[in-house]
């Protein structure tokens, strides 16, 4: 049986005391929300049609879903969204240099089986799980893996659902609004968006967006693992095995939800250093990482955002305290945070 996954690790503020109702949906194994001024609310169905394209053609749990149907039998007929999906994921895997990797299902899906009842896994299955990207194949006519891979888009395909949904509200001349899948959103006019902590319950900042079409995605490792929280769902496809640098990623930048998602889900299994300067050589991503000793590096791009940290308690340290150096990948402004026990673990 596939479990909900409720990854709620952002949290959209009001903006003003006239917000814009919501509509809600289980949709993407989590909760799919949608906000529109009162005028335009009829068209969120656009948005939701739009998510539910993409998850009849991205999810590995809905049998009549393409890509269950690709992991199942390794051959389909070529489908243009699924296709696309996939090449897209291909060139993260290239942008990333292998730190994201769809084929990493032979480990969340083979292995642990995240969704569904999950298991122990041990250092041998790990060997024998295939990851392996070269055996995606694409013609005209179908597309193909090889028969012992197992591909898994919960990596980007969240993000790729809001672009869709996004694109189908452009569509009807939308320009206000909000559109979240778990820890990604899309906040097409001006908008507040509050970070979760991974220590305790509630939020340790805010992000008020100056700019329309900003996208906001969060990979943690605190709110889904499989037997033990050790066994998280982010895995460093290099190793196959879960990583530990980061608790808490959060990336932000114009549109594109489906390359920030999975940039996030890659950054949380670089090490610091790595992640650092892969996001370097992005200089129009702002981040937020949560080290797993409790430090936060940060770095925020004034003209598009405006961040606010949240006093936590009598404990709280002022990030006043960033050091500053000319280097991007090496100075990312860092605080600790304020509450360093082990994370809190809401839900498997």
């Amino acid at each position: 049986m596939r479990t909900l996954i409720l990854a709620l690790l952002l949290a959209l503020l009001p903006l003003t005391a006239q917000e814009y109702p919501s509509r809600t949906r289980v949709m993407m194994g989590t909760y799919a929300t949608v906000w529109l001024p009162k005028s335009d609310s009829a068209k969120a169905r656009y948005a939701f049609d739009a998510i539910a394209k993409a998850e009849k053609a991205l999810s590995s749990f809905d049998e009549k879903a393409l890509l269950y149907r690709l992991n199942a039998t390794h051959k389909i007929a070529y489908d243009p969204l699924l296709a696309n999906a996939l090449l897209e994921s291909i060139r993260y895997h290239r942008e990333t240099k292998g730190a994201f990797d769809i084929t990493i299902g032979s480990v969340t899906k083979k292995l642990y089986r995240f969704g569904e009842k999950p298991r122990r896994v041990d250092e041998g299955m790990r060997r024998m799980a295939a990851v392996r990207i070269e055996g995606i194949k694409i013609t005209p006519s179908t597309i193909q893996t090889d028969s012992d891979i197992t591909l898994d888009l919960g990596g980007m395909g969240k993000g790729y659902g809001i672009d869709l949904a996004a694109a189908r509200l452009a569509e009807q001349n939308v320009t206000r609004g909000r559109i979240a899948l778990s820890g990604d959103i899309r906040c097409l006019d001006l908008c507040k968006v509050g970070i979760e902590s991974p220590y305790a319950s509630g939020l340790f900042a805010q992000i008020e967006t100056r700019m329309p079409q900003i996208a906001i995605s969060t990979s943690g490792t605190y709110r889904r693992y499989a037997t033990r929280p050790e066994e998280h769902h982010l895995i460093d496809p290099k190793t196959k095995r879960p990583e530990r640098h980061f608790h808490s990623v959060t990336l932000i930048s114009l549109g594109d939800n489906s390359r920030l998602d999975a940039y996030a889900t890659a950054v949380a299994v670089m090490p610091p250093a790595e992640a650092l300067a892969f996001l370097k050589v992005h200089p129009e991503i702002s981040f937020i990482l949560v080290q797993s000793d409790g430090k936060i590096l940060y770095d925020i791009d004034r003209a598009m955002l405006h961040l606010r940290w949240f006093p936590y308690k009598a404990t709280a340290i002022a990030h006043t305290t960033a050091a500053q150096t000319a280097d991007r990948a090496t100075t990312a402004k860092g605080l600790i945070h304020p509450i360093v026990s082990q994370p809190l673990h809401i839900q498997r």
